[in-house]
C-alpha cells in the first residue's frame, strides 16, 4: 500500500476499538436474562430491516417536465 504510516495506524486503532466495543457488548448481552436478550435481538432485527430499506414506503412524487423553450 502507498499510504502513510499514520493512516494505517489510525485504521488499525479504529478496528481495535470497534473490536473491543463488540466484545464488551457481547459479554453484556450474554449476562442478560433470556427474555431481555430476546427483546434486544427482536429490536435489532427490526432496525436491520429498516436500515436495509426493505418494505419502505416511498413518497408519491410527480415528475414535472420543464418547457425546453
Amino acid at each position: 500500500m502507498d499510504a502513510a504510516a499514520f493512516v494505517i495506524d489510525n485504521f488499525t486503532d479504529q478496528i481495535a476499538a470497534y473490536d473491543s466495543i463488540a466484545k464488551t457488548m457481547r459479554a453484556d448481552l450474554a449476562g442478560l436474562p433470556d427474555d431481555e436478550r430476546a427483546e434486544i435481538e427482536a429490536a435489532s432485527a427490526v432496525l436491520r430491516q429498516v436500515r436495509s430499506g426493505g418494505d419502505r414506503k416511498l413518497l408519491p412524487l410527480t415528475i414535472v417536465q420543464k418547457d425546453p423553450s
